[in-house]
């Protein structure tokens, strides 16, 4: 009874467990090993091995015709394939591929219009083929690609394939390869033109942004970039560019319809944030888009929290002088007021900035400023003049929630400071993050950041030129800039914090994502901002903590919790922060 038992359970067993597939024909005579595993990827697979011969008759047959395919679309025009059953009455294929064909000649030719322009070489030689090269399909669909690609990028910007001829000699296994191109008429650019759309945008302005100057061959791919060129700007939603219709008298030269719709022409956001550490806070900003006509952005930005109150103004112009340079100037009053100092400054900026390379971006920049201190050092005015000079790579696939690649971002700041004390500078920054995918849902954030400051001790230069460390934006766990040097105040007699010539900060991140809408992350943080120009790693503190992150649709809303690892006397136990986007 119990083998009865045990004979029925086996039974059920293999009934449920899955069935493996298993190769669709097995072939024979390929002694090319790369090519025998080539032809089995192509053969492919079957559910499982079939007992009934005129099944298995048909699976050899389906895959005899499989590999003639693939054969003949690799150049074995020569190829002998017979399907049949093997001895046990399972589906198999034998195989003589034969000679590979190759290229003999090769002639490719172009049907232009009566007196047309005749394409050149340049134009033959991106079909990348050559005798004596192996005849495989593939080849000859990416050459005839290839060739109409580069009649249209070349002033043919009508130009189909035609018919092309091949003839296969088996005697000396070779193919004679006859390419026909229709070209179409040769075309070149006129001037842009405003042809449809609202954007009130100036006619010459949107006519420097072409990557094309009039009288250039026509070519589709300008006409790409110039319509991506256009709908990046600010005050467009949609923009179009291509030809226009032929005009009588006008020959070869076609002008440039430019077609745009406007985005709103205003702009308002606002914000909120909460830290225990930084207490609350909102802002607003308001922009007003093609102030002049010329895609230039007038942004205006009030903030008001317990550390910073103050407003900005700043107008952005785009483009400026060429393409891909941006001029940014700008001004802003800010009042701030924390356990380090309180400052109250009038600044003023002006920034040039342009890309290097799709990745790579630099800035240079003059900045001057007014400010009012009080601090462990007493009361005094400092007035500075810097000139920052930065780099930044970011290959990030998120700027508010990455998954994968590096930002990096440095920054040299040489400057001078006069008023109550007159000092010379270089303030230097330097930050990293990327980040390690583990699994489909779990990726591992790592986030640097190092500071110095060169040629003078930290009191001789206004309050936020100095470093600190601590809070939501460094080490989590720890109270805003609580990690920052302490010094005997002037006025209490007592330590207050105040800020270094140096920092270093460090944090790691396992973030999980439970959901399309909900994620959880543990961190790591750690850092400590010096007196000396050597960080003083003995003084560096960590905070260990956990956090939610909730996905509304356009970025991760934060909600972190972290307590100090390194707890000293007056440390709170527990933080809490709230805020838009993840923490770097």
């Amino acid at each position: 009874m119990r083998r009865r038992i045990l004979l029925a359970a086996s039974a059920l067993l293999l009934a449920g467990a899955p069935v493996s597939a298993v190769p669709l024909a097995r072939v024979e005579g390929v002694e090319d090993p790369a090519l025998d595993a080539a032809i089995a990827r192509i053969v492919g697979e079957a559910p499982s091995h079939s007992d009934n011969r005129w099944r298995n008759r048909e699976r050899a047959r389906d895959a005899g015709e499989q590999i003639r395919r693939y054969l003949d679309s690799q150049g074995y025009f020569a190829a002998l394939i017979d399907p049949r059953l093997d001895d046990d009455q399972r589906p198999l294929v034998r195989v003589r591929p034969g000679e590979r064909f190759t290229i003999a000649t090769l002639d490719i030719r172009f049907d232009t219009p009566e007196g047309g322009d005749q394409p050149g070489d340049e134009i033959r030689s991106a079909a990348n083929l050559r005798t004596g090269q192996p005849m495989r399909s593939q080849g000859i669909i990416d050459a005839e690609a290839a060739v109409v690609e580069a009649l249209r990028n070349n002033g043919w910007p009508l130009a189909r394939a035609g018919e092309h001829a091949f003839t296969a000699d088996h005697l000396d296994a070779s193919v004679t390869v006859e390419m026909h191109f229709n070209t179409g008429p040769f075309l070149r650019f006129g001037e842009p033109q405003l042809a449809g759309g609202l954007a009130d945008l100036r006619e010459d302005y949107v006519a420097s942004l072409a990557p094309f100057s009039p009288g250039d061959p026509v070519s589709t791919r300008q006409l790409n970039i110039y319509t991506q060129r256009l709908q990046a700007l600010g005050s467009v939603a949609l923009a179009e560019a291509r030809l226009a219709p032929e005009e009588e008298g006008s020959g070869n030269i076609r002008a440039v319809d430019v077609r745009m719709e406007p985005t709103p022409r205003h702009r308002i956001q606002l914000s909120a944030r909460y830290a225990t550490t930084e207490g609350a806070g909102a802002g607003a900003e308001w922009a007003r888009r093609n102030l002049f006509r010329r895609d230039e952005t007038l942004t205006l930005i009030g903030r008001a929290s317990e550390l910073n109150t103050g407003g900005e103004a700043s107008l952005l112009f785009p483009h400026w002088r060429r393409f891909a340079q941006t001029l940014e100037v700008g001004a802003g009053l800010a009042l701030e007021n924390t356990d380090a100092f309180e400052q109250d400054s009038i600044s003023a900026r002006a920034t040039l900035s342009r890309p290097v390379t799709d990745q790579l971006f630099a800035s240079a920049g003059l900045s001057g400023q007014i400010a009012r201190i009080t601090d462990a050092a007493g009361e005094r005015t400092l007035n500075s003049i810097t000139f920052p000079l930065s780099l930044a790579y970011d290959d990030r696939d998120d700027v508010l929630d990455p998954q994968s690649g590096i930002g990096a971002d440095m920054e040299i700041r040489p400057g001078l400071t006069f008023g109550d004390t007159q000092s010379q500078y270089v303030r230097a920054v330097l930050g990293a993050r990327t980040y390690f995918p583990v699994s489909e849902r779990m990726l591992i954030a790592v986030r640097g950041r190092v500071g110095a400051l060169f040629g003078v001790e930290a009191q001789s230069v206004p309050a936020d030129l100095r470093f600190y460390a601590g809070g939501g934006g460094s080490v989590r766990g720890y109270g805003y800039q609580a990690l920052s040097p302490r010094v005997i105040g002037i006025n209490t007699g007592e330590l207050e914090p105040f800020g270094g010539r140096s920092l270093v900060e460090t944090s790691v991140e396992a973030r999980w994502r439970y959901s399309e809408r909900l994620g959880f992350v543990g961190f790591l943080d750690g850092g400590v901002a010096s007196s000396g120009i050597e960080p003083d790693f003995d003084e560096m503190r960590f905070g260990i903590g956990a956090g939610v992150r909730y996905y509304p649709g356009f970025g991760p809303l934060r909600v972190d919790v972290a307590a100090p690892l390194n707890r000293r006397s007056g440390d709170a136990a527990i933080h809490l922060y709230i805020s838009i986007g993840q923490a770097f």
